[in-house]
C-alpha cells in the first residue's frame, strides 16, 4: 500500500534536509523506534514496537538511506523488520522530499508499505490513519529537535516515546467516526430539516410498499 504524508517545520530547507538524513538524531522522534550505530554497510539495526489494542508488534530489522540527491533535497530510506516468530513482517520504501515553505520547509514522504501477518488484518484504512497520526506526532518532535542548538544536551530534547494502547486506537476510531459524520452531513446541505426527512421516509415507504 502507498501512503503520502507531509508536515511543515520552521527550519530552512537545506538545513532541514541535512538534519533529517541524520537518522540517529531523528530516530528518537519515531514513535516506538530505536536504532543502534550503523554497521559497516551503513545500515542501522533497530527495533519498532507498536501496541494496538490487544495486539503488540515488536519488529527487529534494519533501516538505511539508499539514495541521496542534495540538489533536489530528496532521499530514499528503506527498512525491513520481522517480529519474533517470523509470521509478522514489514518492509518500507520511503521517498523523502524537502521543499521551501515560506521561511521554513515542507517535508513530503511517499511510502510504499508492505505488511504481512496480524497487522495486515487491521485493514489499509486503519493502517493509513495510524500512520498519519504517528507522523503528526513525530513532526512535532522533529520541529523541536531541529530548532535546538547542535550543542544541546540530548537528554533535554523531546522523544516520541512508546506507541500504542487503546488510546491510539480510540483516537483513530474517533477521527474516522468524525469523518463519517461530516460526510453524512454533507449529503444534506440544508441540514436535517424534519419536514424534508419526513418526505424522504414517505418516498422510501412508497418504494417498499409500506405507505
Amino acid at each position: 500500500m502507498r501512503l503520502i504524508d507531509e508536515f511543515t517545520i520552521s527550519t530552512a530547507p537545506d538545513r532541514a534536509y541535512q538534519m533529517l538524513l541524520d537518522l540517529e538524531r531523528v530516530a528518537p522522534c519515531v514513535p516506538g523506534g530505536e536504532i543502534d550505530a550503523p554497521d559497516a554497510a551503513g545500515a542501522y539495526p533497530g527495533r519498532v514496537s507498536v501496541k494496538l489494542g490487544p495486539m503488540k508488534f515488536v519488529y527487529t530489522g534494519r533501516v538505511r538511506i539508499t539514495e541521496r540527491n542534495a540538489d533536489a533535497r530528496s532521499a530514499v530510506v528503506e527498512g525491513e523488520g520481522r517480529a519474533s516468530g517470523g509470521a509478522d513482517t514489514a518492509k518500507v520504501h520511503t521517498l523523502m522530499q524537502v521543499f521551501p515553505e515560506g521561511s521554513g520547509s515542507r517535508v513530503v514522504m511517499t511510502t510504499d508499505l508492505e505488511i504481512k501477518g496480524r497487522a495486515a488484518q487491521m485493514g489499509q484504512g486503519i493502517i493509513a490513519d495510524v500512520s498519519r497520526r504517528l507522523i503528526r506526532d513525530a513532526a512535532a518532535c522533529i520541529e523541536i529537535r531541529l530548532a535546538a542548538p547542535d550543542a544541546a544536551n540530548p537528554d533535554d530534547l523531546p522523544t516520541a516515546g512508546a506507541v500504542g494502547g487503546l488510546g491510539l486506537m480510540a483516537a483513530v476510531m474517533t477521527s474516522k467516526m468524525g469523518d463519517s459524520v461530516r460526510r453524512l452531513g454533507g449529503r444534506r446541505p440544508g441540514g436535517d430539516d424534519p419536514a424534508k426527512m419526513g418526505g424522504e421516509r414517505a418516498v422510501k415507504g412508497a418504494d417498499d410498499g409500506t405507505r
